[in-house]
């Protein structure tokens, strides 16, 4: 029986070896330029790969990138400094609503990571009973629910229209991936 060079398998096994490397590779170029890489976390074994592709920030908040797999010098920067700013140690800040990426450079190789700013256009509203509001998740839009914290003082649609019922106090809040974005509602009564 004649074997593989490289290890000692039956030739036939290492066709289907050499066969399965081939399909990794190209699936993964193919992968990479297309949308599917920012949705799913794919990652071909003993690579150079950012923590994270996809991040979802608030405004104001902070996330910290870093490339797993070497102990080289990396450099960052951002797409749209306005909206994700990054400094050297890979600290990424969110400025305003939108969209950035933030792009890892180790040698001649760059990583990129999408960075998703959002906000809600209020954070606090006063209504009279009947009385309705359209909160609106400022940023660019993904997957999101809406909940009240009261629904005897508001309610809220899936859509993020909020009608005052009596009067109170609640909290509308909004689940955008991971992050929550929460807006105070005072119902008062009419006059």
């Amino acid at each position: 029986m004649k074997s593989c060079l490289l290890i000692s398998l039956p030739r036939r096994f290492c066709k289907y070896l050499i066969i399965a490397i081939i399909a990794i590779v190209v699936l993964h170029e193919l992968i990479e330029n297309s949308s599917v890489f920012y949705r799913k976390w794919y990652v071909p074994p003993f690579s150079l790969h950012l923590n994270k592709r996809d991040v979802v920030l608030v405004k104001g908040e902070e996330f910290r990138l870093f490339v797993y797999g070497l102990n080289k010098r990396v450099s960052f920067s951002s797409t749209d400094f306005r909206v994700a700013g990054v400094n050297f140690n890979g600290r990424v800040m969110a400025y305003q609503t939108g969209n950035a990426f933030i792009i890892a450079k180790v040698d001649d190789k760059e990583l990129k990571c999408r960075v998703r700013v959002v906000d809600l256009n209020r954070d606090k509203i006063t209504l009279t009973v009947g009385e309705t509001y359209h909160l609106k998740i400022k940023g660019p839009d993904v997957f999101h629910r809406w909940k009240s914290s009261d629904l005897e003082v508001a309610g809220v649609t899936m859509f993020g229209r909020v009608k005052a019922k009596a009067p109170g106090n609640a909290y509308i809040s909004v689940k955008v991936k991971n992050k929550v974005l929460k807006c105070k509602v005072q119902v008062v009564k009419k006059e």
